[in-house]
C-alpha cells in the first residue's frame, strides 16, 4: 500500500464506524475512527505504528471468502 493510499485511508477513517472495509482490493481496519490495519494482496495482515507497517499475521492459509471473518474476529479482541 502506498503512502498516498494510507493518506487516503486516514481521512476516510474520520467518518467510519468501527469495521472491516475495502480499498483497492485491500481489506482495512476502523476502530475509534482511526485506520489501524489491513491486509494486502498477499494475504499480509499489517498493523499500522506510526510511519511504520509492521506484521501481524499471514491468512495466505485461509480461504479468500473467509479472511474478512478473521480480520474481523482480530477486531473484536482489541
Amino acid at each position: 500500500m502506498t503512502t498516498d493510499q494510507t493518506k487516503i485511508l486516514q481521512e476516510k477513517a474520520k467518518n467510519k464506524k468501527d469495521g472491516v472495509y475495502s480499498f483497492k482490493g485491500n481489506l482495512w481496519v476502523v476502530k475509534s475512527n482511526r485506520f489501524i490495519a489491513f491486509l494486502d494482496q498477499q494475504a499480509q495482515f499489517l498493523q499500522r505504528m506510526g510511519a511504520f507497517n509492521v506484521i501481524i499475521g499471514d491468512l495466505s492459509e485461509v480461504e479468500r471468502w473467509d479472511r474478512k471473518k478473521k480480520v474481523v474476529e482480530w477486531l473484536k479482541k482489541q
